[in-house]
């Protein structure tokens, strides 16, 4: 499936085509899909330096349907910057539908903005069948949230982690009379809010690694260094490691010394006594066999 093809698709349901763009991952948005007379709407209020990284609303006029799909299909795949929704809507309508959502308030009564424009944050939100990319699988919505949310939308695609084009789960007729049940701003419980932050701890650790110990992922390609981090992540999760720097910390041991480094039998004992509490996993850094050679020193 490809942009092109999906735009084929609002035909028949005599529905508009948008894009929902984010110039904070790709500065040329949302010019780059502004063609002729086209215009957009940003979702957030604010200055020139505000609006030069928030979202808009980008309507794709039927004309420009595979000028749009092909730049999609070149760049969103890659970079995380755009996702597609079809919708009856007027722009200005569905710019201040979404608009109304941005804001939700956490369970200590704190305001955030909620990152729907975000492919990931999209998928996981909502849920997407299929979709064995994402760290949290979703939806973190509750039903009536997800109806409210997205009653004026028919269908809504994202571009997943391996640059494949999803949709997120949704029924259009699944909506009901009682969809404003759960009008915005929604009011978002621990476990949602714990959910959402979950979503982004393998790319805070791989920042961190990135930032830190690059030389390290040279031997991963990049294309699967999320897939790693987030493997070794649960695997650490085993040992009941859960702060950042015991993440980046173990994520770093297995790039050097090879993803089952927890199974060779010097090792396993030490993990053991993490696990139970007998070393702290400083503890454990300290005493890391030192006649295991790296991966590096095992090929040289």
């Amino acid at each position: 499936m490809d942009a092109v093809t999906v735009f084929s698709m609002v035909r028949p349901q005599h529905a508009r085509a948008y894009v929902l763009a984010d110039p904070a991952q790709d500065k040329t948005l949302p010019t780059a899909l502004l063609f002729e007379s086209a215009e957009a709407v940003c979702l957030l209020d604010g200055g020139a330096d505000v609006r030069a990284v928030a979202p808009y609303l980008i309507p794709i006029d039927e004309t420009n349907y595979l000028r749009a799909g092909k730049w999609l299909d070149r760049h969103v795949s890659n970079v995380p910057c755009a996702t597609l929704l079809f919708s009856t809507l007027p722009l200005e309508a569905l710019a201040r539908h979404l608009s109304a959502f941005v804001d939700v308030v956490l369970p200590d009564r704190t305001v955030m903005a909620l990152a729907f424009w975000d492919p990931g944050i999209l998928a996981v939100l909502n849920g997407a069948r299929g979709d064995d990319t994402q760290h949290v699988s979703g939806p973190v919505l509750t039903v009536e949230q997800k109806q409210a949310f997205l009653a004026p939308v028919l269908e809504w695609w994202y571009w997943d982690r391996a640059g494949r084009l999803r949709s997120i789960d949704w029924d259009k007729s699944s909506v009901v009379d009682h969809v404003l049940s759960s009008p915005p701003p929604f009011h978002l419980d621990q476990h949602q809010v714990d959910a959402l932050v979950e979503v982004s701890v393998p790319d805070s650790i791989l920042y961190y690694i990135r930032l830190n110990m690059p030389g390290l992922l040279l031997r991963i390609p990049e294309s699967a260094q999320y897939t790693f981090v987030r493997s070794q992540i649960l695997n650490a999760r085993q040992y009941g490691l859960e702060g950042t720097g015991d993440l980046v910390n173990y994520c770093c041991i297995a790039l050097a010394y090879g993803d089952s480094f927890d199974t060779l039998p010097k090792v396993a004992v030490l993990l053991t006594q993490v696990k139970t509490r007998v070393l702290t996993f400083d503890d454990f850094m300290k005493n890391f066999p030192r006649d295991i050679p790296s991966i590096d020193e095992a090929h040289s």
